[in-house]
């Protein structure tokens, strides 16, 4: 295991552009959402072990997704974080079908939804698309991360660790950068900096 001392920024082009790193460990931590369908490893190009892959359905943010994120960043040296989301996301789904109806799923599921709705209030959003839902949910995400975690929020003062809100297309593998947070710059020209 290698602490990486690359920026944020430098490891986001590379693996947006889907380039392998040549560093020995993790270079990033991608909290994805479960039911994608398709690994951080496949969606950046990257061979197993150079991403620390944390999944839940929903991006349901609980103590192990925490301390996972900062075992990357305090014991790992990762610099970036991204929260990945992805098009036509289940859980997604059905927080706009509870926005609609007014009326949340049974069981473990309906907290990963009341987290989605309590993200659309929260950004302000529509939640007139399972896109709109998903955008802000995984920018509240991050938020909620930083909010939860004294170790990240530490390294996102210092400018050592930057965070990514972005989603793919399973079936293409294109990216969409939502928002950035901390010391992290991407080359889209139009996205919301937190």
């Amino acid at each position: 295991m290698s602490i990486n001392t690359t920026d944020a920024t430098t490891i986001w082009r590379g693996l947006r552009a889907g380039r392998p790193w040549p560093v020995e460990g993790p270079v990033a931590a991608v909290f994805r959402c479960a039911d994608a369908g398709i690994s951080s490893e496949t969606v950046f190009g990257q061979s197993a072990g150079s991403l620390v892959d944390i999944s839940t359905w929903g991006h349901t943010v609980d103590t192990s997704v925490l301390a996972s994120i900062e075992y990357a960043v305090d014991a790992l040296g990762v610099a970036l974080v991204v929260v990945l989301g992805h098009d036509d996301c289940p859980a997604m789904r059905a927080a706009l079908q509870a926005w609609k109806n007014a009326q949340l799923p049974d069981g473990a599921m309906r907290s990963a939804v009341e987290n989605a709705l309590l993200s659309v209030v929260r950004r302000g959003a529509a939640a007139d698309c399972v896109a709109s839902v998903t955008s802000a949910h995984i920018i509240d995400t991050a938020t909620s991360l930083v909010q939860r975690s004294p170790a990240l929020a530490h390294k996102i003062d210092r400018h050592e660790v930057g965070i990514v809100c972005a989603t793919v297309s399973p079936g293409t593998h294109d990216i969409t950068v939502h928002a950035t947070l901390g010391a992290v710059r991407t080359d889209d020209s139009v996205l919301e900096r937190i």
